[in-house]
């Protein structure tokens, strides 16, 4: 390309990072115009290779980083995510911040 950005595949892992350790207070999937609620009460975990989201004591998303999108919304109460989950479905998720301090 001589005069424009290399295109960059998924959020910078540093954003990601940061993600880390945020407290949910719930989490949807977007599938066309529908919001199906995956869980309440968890958190965002992100590990050397994964992003996982847990809500209610159980795993709901878990996506390879490599080729993650996660964007925080314009409100700032939370994130959509895109990614492929284990089987390699494509999916869109946002997840709400809990209002506790963190």
């Amino acid at each position: 390309m001589l005069f424009g950005k290399k295109k960059q595949k998924g959020t910078p892992r540093a954003e990601l990072e940061a993600l880390h350790g945020k407290r949910l207070s719930y989490a949807v999937e977007r599938e066309g115009g529908n919001e199906l609620v995956l869980g309440r009460n968890g958190g965002i975990s992100v590990s050397e290779e994964e992003l996982v989201i847990v809500c209610d004591g159980h795993e709901i998303f878990r996506c390879k980083l490599e080729g993650c999108i996660a964007a925080e919304l314009m409100s700032r109460n939370g994130v959509d995510i895109k990614g492929e989950d284990l089987s390699g479905k494509r999916r869109h998720i946002v997840a709400y911040y809990s209002n506790l301090r963190q």
